[in-house]
């Protein structure tokens, strides 16, 4: 079993930590929230299915950063620090365009902010999107439409359109 675990950690850990960061724009917050999803997992190791276990644990970690969101200050609009800042990446994130669009990111409520990141940042399929939020397909279509208009609404502000 820990060697199963390890392999999920291993595996899944990096979209859940920069789902938390998008969602808090906090490093500590979001590794916190990291460590929590893991130990989640852990307790239900052998009761979640091998197949449903991306999307239970981004679900998870999604609903610790809500729950913060509900205990804590307003929350910050800074560009969050990446993941894993190494190469092309790197220069891809100081562009002008990365930074605004981690800035309009952090200024979409939920369930905007989760469905952009986890369709448009981490690639996620509308079916997986709609099985970790618990939404219908229709629903996570519509939002991620939404999503993207109020994105395309900001873009004047910035100077770059």
């Amino acid at each position: 079993m820990r060697k199963q675990f390890h392999q999920m950690v291993k595996l899944h850990q990096n979209q859940v930590f920069t789902l938390a960061l998008y969602m808090l724009y906090d490093r500590a917050e979001a590794e916190d929230v990291t460590q929590e999803t893991f130990i989640k997992l852990w307790q239900r190791m052998q009761k979640t299915d091998e197949e449903v276990k991306r999307a239970w644990l981004l679900r998870v970690a999604r609903n610790a950063c809500i729950d913060r969101f509900r205990k804590q200050r307003p929350v910050s609009h800074e560009v969050p620090e990446q993941a894993d800042w190494q190469g092309p990446q790197f220069q891809l994130e100081q562009d002008q365009l990365g930074t605004w669009l981690k800035q309009a990111i952090a200024g979409l409520k939920e369930p905007y902010r989760s469905l952009i990141v986890m369709r448009d940042v981490q690639q996620h399929s509308y079916k997986e999107i709609a099985h970790t939020l618990e939404m219908s397909h229709a629903r996570v279509k519509v939002c991620i439409y939404r999503a993207r208009q109020q994105l395309r609404k900001k873009l004047p502000e910035t100077g770059l359109a």
